[in-house]
């Protein structure tokens, strides 16, 4: 599809929605650092388009993402003067012969990332599961041509034997054809066609009570201020969270395989400012042995930023979310 077919799917769209479409496609560690740098009405804003969306077709994806490109791109090159200038200061700095090598090859490792750039918006996992049969030389090719974290991303999903293998073959790599790379990409993008092409359930009120679960107290005053325009669908989003509050409601016994699966540090930075109440539902669900190294360390527990605590708190919450997920834990629902 053109570039002038893709804005088309997109035209009328509430910049809203395109945004809240980009934080989707971007993911959600992405968007939560996004989130904590806008003002609180814009999030909101964001979080109940984005429960709205229920599914992301191909082509609105590049067509959302194209723009949002097209959009860094102008700036990026409004701020650095462009490739002419690039070149400009490359000519007087190194002379033009040895200029025209440098930017020869950034010219060909633009190409290169460009032709994997599909790449970008495909979770790890899956990409993994793709190219795993792969050979060791092509999926090395395939990473060094991918930002160092998603390279990263999709590395540690592949089983330890052919890790080995693809590390050593990537620090021995050389400079590997245009054509080859080209070739390579397309290979790749046909195999990967029928996922790119598929719509993938996206968004939605899990994707934002996950969200909030990760951007600490920031996140109270967000769903307080959805629930006054939407009571119903404040009340779905904090149905999907599990905060500290959620926590210290579970069962003993499941309290009990929280912590053991916490360090301790965590533990007292995390209850630093609990109430007396608060700290005897979790260390009453602690051993003797315990509870008595979790005294002496909340004791020389000196002064704590509220950032730690909620930062702790968090660790402590992913804990219990996985456990939750996995069925070891149950959480007790609120009965009137």
């Amino acid at each position: 599809m053109s570039k002038e077919s893709l804005k088309n799917t997109i035209d009328g769209m509430p910049m809203i929605e395109k945004v809240a479409h980009f934080c989707v496609l971007i993911g959600e560690e992405a968007t939560v650092k996004i989130f904590q740098s806008l003002p609180k009405e814009v999030v909101e804003d964001l979080s109940i388009s984005i429960t709205q969306i229920r599914s992301i077709d191909k082509d609105t994806s590049l067509a959302i993402l194209e723009e949002f490109h097209l959009f860094i791109q102008s700036s990026s090159y409004i701020s650095s003067g462009g490739f002419d200038y690039a070149k400009d200061i490359l000519y007087k700095s190194l002379g033009k012969a040895e200029a025209d090598k440098v930017l020869a090859k950034l010219a060909r490792l633009q190409e290169a990332k460009q032709s994997f750039a599909y790449l970008e918006n495909i979770d790890p996992k899956q990409l993994a599961d793709f190219i795993k049969d792969e050979s060791p030389q092509t999926i090395a090719v395939v990473l060094a041509h991918m930002d160092a974290e998603d390279a990263s991303a999709v590395l540690s999903k592949l089983d330890d034997t052919l890790k080995v293998k693809i590390s050593m073959q990537m620090a021995t790599i050389k400079d590997v054809s245009p054509s080859i790379v080209r070739s390579m990409s397309q290979v790749l993008e046909k195999k990967l066609e029928s996922l790119l092409a598929s719509i993938v359930t996206v968004g939605g009120v899990k994707t934002v009570a996950d969200m909030l679960n990760k951007m600490g107290s920031k996140s109270t005053d967000i769903l307080e201020n959805i629930n006054g325009l939407d009571p119903v669908l404040a009340a779905k989003i904090k149905e999907n969270m599990f905060v500290f509050e959620d926590l210290l409601a579970l069962d003993p016994n499941d309290i009990m395989k929280v912590i053991g699966n916490v360090e301790t540090e965590d533990l007292t930075i995390a209850l630093k400012n609990a109430t007396e109440e608060d700290m005897a539902i979790i260390t009453g669900s602690m051993s003797q042995r315990a509870r008595d190294r979790f005294q002496e360390e909340f004791e020389m527990l000196g002064r704590t930023k509220i950032k730690d605590i909620e930062d702790a708190q968090r660790k402590i919450l992913e804990v219990a979310m996985r456990l939750l997920e996995s069925g070891e834990i149950e959480r007790i629902d609120d009965e009137e």
